[in-house]
C-alpha cells in the first residue's frame, strides 16, 4: 500500500521527471515529503507563484518534456496563472499541480477556494481535478502525454488536500509513449510540387520542440534547395542566422524590407509555426493570390487566420528528415534569396564604435560587444518590452544556443526563465535581458538562484518606465505622461544583498569589463545598463 502523494510523485518518476518547481503550499505537504524519497528529482524553491510557472516553462522549452510545477490553492494558482498562459501561447509542455481544499469542503467558498476547471479551462489543454487517490496514477498519465502531444502545451490538475494522504493499492505507474504524425508520401510529393512552382519562395519556422536532427535537416534541406528561412516571433533559436538561407524574424519590429518580401513571396511554406498576429503583422501580411501551405502537428491550427492552399498535419521531425532527403531544384530562385539574405544582413549591421551620443549606455553598441563575445551554445531569455528589440535584431543564435522569451508577451519572464535555464545548462552561458519594469516584477527568483546554485547573468536595462507603453503613449497622446514612470531602487546594492556579483554600465565602452568580470565571479551576476530613455527602439525615439 501507499499513499495517494507517493503515489503522485512515483508517477512523476516513471515520467522522468528530474525537477519540480514550486511554492510550498499545506495543501500538497504529502507530495513534498514523498519527493524525499526521490533524490534525483530536484524541488526548486521559487518566491512567488509566477515565477514557479515561469521557469517550469523554460524547462518544457528547453528539453521537450513537460515541466512540472506545483502551487498551492487560490491565491498561488492565481499568481501561476501568467506562467499557464504563456505555456499556452508558446506551446511549451508544462504540467501544473495545484493544492486545493478537501472536497468535502468544496462549493462552500471555503477558505482559499476557486473553481479550477473553470479558472483554467480557456489557457490550457486540459484542466480537471482528480477525486480519488486511485486516479492520480492514470491522471499524471494522461496530463504528462497530453502536455507534449499534438500541439504542446500545459496541462492543469487539482489536488483536493485529503487524496494525497489516503492509502491506495501500489502499482506500477504506467506511461503513454508519446505519438509521432508522420507524412504521408503523397503529402510530401504535393507539398513539394507546389513549392517547385514557385518563382520567390518563403519558408517561415517556428513553434517549439524542435530537435537537433530536425534543426539540422531545415538547414540541409534550405541550403540544398535556395531557399529563404524566416523565424516567426521569437523563434529565431530554431535557424542558424550565420547561415546563407537565414533572413530575419517576423514579429515585432521586423525588418521593413523582410516583411514586403513576405507580402511578395508566391509560395509560403509554414512549418510547425502558428500563422498568429505577430507573425502576420497584425493580419496584414498575406494576400488571397500567396499559395500558403501550412505544416502543423495539430489540425485546430489550420485555417485560423488565413485559409491554407494546402495543409500537412504531421510531426516536425519526420517532416524535415523527409524534406532534407529530397531533390527540389531550387536554381531559378537563389537570386531572390540572396537579395533578402542581404537585406538582413544589412539591416542587423552594427558600425562599430558609432557612439549616438546618448546619455547613457548606447544599447546597440552594447549589443555589438554582446554579439562578439557570447558564445554559440549560450541561452539568452528575454523579457517582455522594447529592449528586447535588440535581442531580437542583433543578436545572432544558432543551435545549439538557445532563446527563450514569450510569445503571449508577459513581462516578468527573464530572470525565473534563466534561474531555471542555468540549472539545467550548468556548462553554458544563460543571459537573461530584462527592462527595469519586467525585471521588478520577479526579481525575487534572484534568492532562488543563490538558493540553488543557478549562475546566471541577469542584464537589467534601466530607464526608469514602462518603456514599450510609453513609446504608444507618446504616439497617441504627446507630452501626456501618464502611469509609465518608474521610481527604482539601486539594482546593483540589490544584488549584492543576495550575494551576486553586480556592477553598473553608464556608457557602451565599459560593457566587455562588466561582462568578463560577471563571468569570471562564476556566481550568479547582475549587470545594470544604464540607458537613455529617448533610445525606446532600435531604429526609433521619443
Amino acid at each position: 500500500m501507499t499513499t495517494g502523494g507517493q503515489m503522485l510523485v512515483k508517477s512523476l518518476a516513471a515520467h522522468g521527471t528530474r525537477r519540480v518547481f514550486s511554492v510550498a503550499g499545506e495543501s500538497y505537504l504529502p507530495a513534498l515529503d514523498a519527493v524525499l524519497d526521490y533524490p534525483h528529482i530536484e524541488v526548486v524553491t521559487c518566491r512567488q507563484e509566477s515565477g514557479v510557472t515561469f521557469a517550469a516553462e523554460a524547462y518544457g522549452l528547453l528539453t521537450g518534456k513537460p515541466g512540472v510545477a506545483f502551487v498551492t490553492r487560490g491565491p498561488g494558482a492565481c499568481n501561476a496563472s501568467i506562467g499557464v498562459h504563456a505555456a499556452k501561447q508558446s506551446s511549451s509542455p508544462m504540467v501544473m499541480f495545484v493544492g486545493l481544499v478537501r472536497t468535502v469542503d468544496r462549493d462552500k467558498e471555503a477558505f482559499q477556494e476557486f473553481d479550477l476547471p473553470q479558472m483554467f479551462d480557456s489557457h490550457s489543454k486540459w484542466a480537471a481535478v482528480i477525486d480519488r487517490a486511485d486516479q492520480i496514477e492514470a491522471y499524471v498519465a494522461r496530463a504528462m502525454h497530453m502536455a507534449a502531444s499534438g500541439r504542446p502545451g500545459p496541462v492543469v490538475l487539482g489536488l483536493p488536500e485529503e487524496i494525497l494522504s489516503e492509502v491506495v493499492t501500489d502499482i506500477v505507474p504506467k506511461v503513454i509513449l508519446p505519438s509521432v504524425l508522420n507524412p504521408h508520401k503523397h503529402e510530401l510529393k504535393n507539398l513539394l510540387n507546389i513549392l517547385s512552382g514557385a518563382e520567390r519562395p518563403l519558408i517561415i519556422v517556428g513553434g517549439s520542440c524542435w530537435s537537433e536532427q530536425a534543426c539540422e535537416d531545415l538547414g540541409r534541406f534550405a541550403a540544398a534547395a535556395h531557399l529563404p528561412v524566416a523565424a516567426s516571433f521569437r523563434r529565431q533559436d530554431i535557424v542558424d542566422h550565420n547561415a546563407s538561407y537565414y533572413v530575419g524574424e517576423l514579429g515585432t519590429g521586423p525588418n521593413p524590407k523582410l516583411v514586403e518580401a513576405a507580402g511578395q513571396a508566391d509560395v509560403v511554406l509554414v512549418l510547425n509555426a502558428r500563422i498568429n498576429e505577430m507573425m502576420t503583422q497584425s493580419y496584414t501580411l498575406f494576400k488571397s493570390e500567396q499559395h500558403i501551405i501550412h505544416v502543423y502537428p495539430s489540425s485546430d491550427e489550420f485555417g485560423k487566420a488565413y485559409a491554407p492552399d494546402f495543409t500537412l498535419q504531421a510531426h516536425i521531425e519526420p517532416v524535415m528528415a523527409a524534406l532534407a532527403a529530397s531533390r527540389l531544384d531550387g536554381r531559378k530562385w537563389a537570386g531572390w534569396k540572396d537579395v533578402l539574405r542581404q537585406n538582413y544582413t544589412d539591416w542587423s549591421h552594427i558600425e562599430a564604435g558609432a557612439d549616438a551620443g546618448w546619455k547613457g549606455a548606447d544599447m546597440t553598441q552594447v549589443f555589438a560587444h554582446l554579439r562578439a563575445v557570447l558564445p554559440g551554445d549560450a541561452v539568452v531569455t528575454t523579457d517582455a518590452g522594447n529592449f528586447s528589440g535588440w535581442c531580437q535584431r542583433y543578436l545572432r543564435y544558432g543551435r545549439p544556443g538557445r532563446l527563450l522569451a514569450p510569445v503571449c508577451g508577459g513581462m516578468g519572464y527573464a530572470v525565473p526563465s534563466a534561474v531555471s535555464a542555468s540549472l539545467e545548462c550548468l556548462d553554458k552561458v544563460v543571459l537573461g535581458v530584462c527592462g527595469d519594469g519586467g525585471f521588478m516584477m520577479t526579481s525575487m527568483e534572484l534568492a532562488t538562484a543563490m538558493h540553488h546554485g543557478a549562475k546566471p547573468i541577469i542584464m537589467v536595462c534601466n530607464n526608469s518606465m514602462y518603456g514599450t507603453i510609453r513609446m504608444h503613449q507618446e504616439r497617441d497622446f504627446p507630452n501626456r505622461i501618464s502611469g509609465t514612470a518608474l521610481t527604482n531602487p539601486d539594482f546593483v546594492k540589490l544584488a549584492e544583498s543576495h550575494g551576486a556579483f553586480a556592477a553598473h554600465v553608464g556608457h557602451a565602452d565599459n560593457f566587455l569589463e562588466v561582462w568578463n568580470a560577471a563571468l569570471d565571479a562564476d556566481r550568479l551576476a547582475l549587470i545594470e545598463v544604464q540607458m537613455d530613455p529617448r533610445q525606446i527602439t532600435t531604429n526609433a525615439t521619443l
